[in-house]
């Protein structure tokens, strides 16, 4: 089976059968999107199958083409599903805070507690999008999006009195760029980059930004 691998020309996939009633089909898509999922941590995009994945989620690779048609959309379609697991329990997170800085502080220590296994996933799925991202148009434009999302998350947690929407918008472009940098480190495991190392960085650096 050719696997396509963020081809700009795509294998036209076979004729689909018959829909499956809605239910079913969402379910079936979910259980795939997990396998991907963790298949894809596992290996990183380039090492992927579609056959690996099919057997993690008990499947045929028949089943997989029929509902993301190649493997190139599995793959963005795993990363926007992990992601929207993450902007769900995060802006929870966000919105049960009163005060700029204990939303942030909040964000923060969640984002990088080394117990969340769905973050640390995330961020070994970042790490494998970024390296795509400048040479795939589908895996830049899932970047941009996610970035988008993750500075708007960022410019609403620490948005309060007395900080101008201008100053909020660049305060979460560097934020955002710092936490990214945070993550990658304790998704590695740097031993000089503890989780707990990285939480005072980061809100060190907003203090010093934003002036509490």
């Amino acid at each position: 089976m050719t696997r396509g691998r963020f081809a700009s020309g795509r294998a036209q996939p076979a004729r689909a059968p018959a829909k499956r009633p809605l239910e079913a089909t969402d379910g079936r898509r979910l259980q795939i999107l997990r396998a991907a999922t963790d298949v894809i941590c596992e290996r990183g995009f380039d090492d992927t199958r579609i056959a690996e994945i099919a057997e993690r989620a008990g499947v045929s690779g028949g089943t997989i083409i029929y509902h993301f048609q190649t493997l190139d959309h599995l793959l963005v379609e795993a990363l926007k599903h992990a992601e929207a697991a993450f902007y769900s329990a995060a802006e929870q997170i966000v919105a049960s805070e009163k005060t700029p800085k204990r939303r942030l502080r909040r964000l923060v220590e969640w984002v990088l507690s080394p117990a969340d296994h769905d973050n640390r996933q995330l961020a070994a799925l970042w790490i494998d999008t970024w390296s795509q991202a400048t040479r795939h148009a589908e895996v830049a434009a899932t970047r941009a999006a996610q970035d988008e999302r993750w500075r708007s998350l960022i410019a609403s947690a620490a948005a309060g009195p007395g900080i101008a929407a201008r100053d909020l918008e660049r305060f979460a472009v560097g934020f955002g760029a710092l936490l990214d940098g945070l993550m990658i480190q304790v998704a590695l495991d740097d031993s000089s980059v503890t989780p707990e190392t990285a939480c005072k960085v980061a809100i060190s650096w907003a203090e010093a930004i934003l002036k509490w």
